[in-house]
């Protein structure tokens, strides 16, 4: 009995394998292109453009095309603190200087981390303020000091930072309106090699006329990046203000300070922006060629 069924079943078996496979049609099963498991459960998100920040938004009266000066950059008032946001503020672009102030926990420390990364040193010299009840530091150059002691104290402060190339005044609204100060001051950092550029904290400053009678040169701060305060309004503020330097040869003598990491983000945020509309983060000596090597 079971070999009697055999026979049809083979028959029904060749049967349908001859309707399945038509005259001429190939059976090959062609891969499709491969496809990952992302292509298939995240299909290609569309792009979204990036929104601008307000700095980069706004609408300047200047341009890369205008006849704009180099900038350079200070940055006041390093000494006080080190760890990260020393470090940080060292990762900036070289061509911004640090301007340090003496006798500070923190002082030598911030010299040798700014020279390390290749930082100009600039010696943050405290000096007098008028009608003020803070102290410039422990050791400062008050506006009726004899020579003789300008000279020990600006001594001992070159001491310190050997390997700076310049000073600035740290206060000193006092001190740089004494035309007899700042001559002796003005003597001993020439004598020792140092460019002196005036924080201008007065609008009474005698540097220049003390540098006028002495023949020597001297540079200016034009602006405080960050006064009143640091937010985008102000930075875009400063940044547009730049439009009134248009065709100085001398470069804009821009400070800011190292106090928090507020004010580290928001020179970023300056610098990335002026960078990105042509101008040019210059050093000192690239400024001025009479700054020692």
């Amino acid at each position: 009995m079971a070999k009697k069924l055999i026979f049809p079943l083979l028959l029904l078996l060749v049967l349908f394998a001859c309707k399945s496979k038509p005259n001429g049609q190939n059976h090959e099963i062609k891969a499709e292109p491969e496809q990952g498991e992302e292509s298939i459960y995240n299909p290609e998100k569309e792009t979204v453009p990036v929104a601008e920040t307000p700095l980069q938004s706004y609408q300047y009266s200047w341009t890369n095309s205008d006849d704009m000066p180099d900038v350079v950059i200070i940055i006041d008032d390093f000494g006080n603190s080190g760890g990260q946001l020393l470090e940080d503020f060292a990762d900036l672009p070289k061509e911004v200087v640090f301007a340090i102030l003496p006798d500070l926990s923190h002082s030598e420390e911030a010299a040798r981390m700014a020279s390390s990364k290749g930082h100009e040193v600039s010696i943050h010299v405290p000096m007098e303020a008028e009608n003020s009840s803070i102290s410039p530091g422990e050791e400062y150059i008050s506006k009726n000091m004899d020579e003789k002691d300008i000279m020990k104290t600006l001594d001992s402060f070159i001491a310190q930072m050997p390997m700076a190339i310049a000073a600035n005044n740290h206060m000193g609204s006092a001190t740089t309106a004494s035309l007899p100060t700042m001559k002796a001051v003005l003597k001993h950092m020439t004598k020792k090699g140092l460019l002196f550029v005036d924080s201008a904290t007065t609008s009474k400053s005698a540097v220049y006329s003390a540098a006028q009678e002495l023949g020597i040169f001297t540079a200016r701060r034009d602006i405080f990046l960050d006064v009143p305060d640091v937010s985008d309004a102000t930075i875009i503020a400063k940044i547009e203000s730049l439009a009134k330097y248009k065709g100085r040869k001398e470069p804009i003598v821009i400070i800011s300070h190292c106090h928090n990491r507020e004010k580290l983000d928001a020179l970023r945020k300056f610098i990335t922006q002026i960078q990105s509309m042509g101008l040019r983060i210059v050093s000192l000596r690239d400024a001025y060629p009479r700054v020692r090597a």
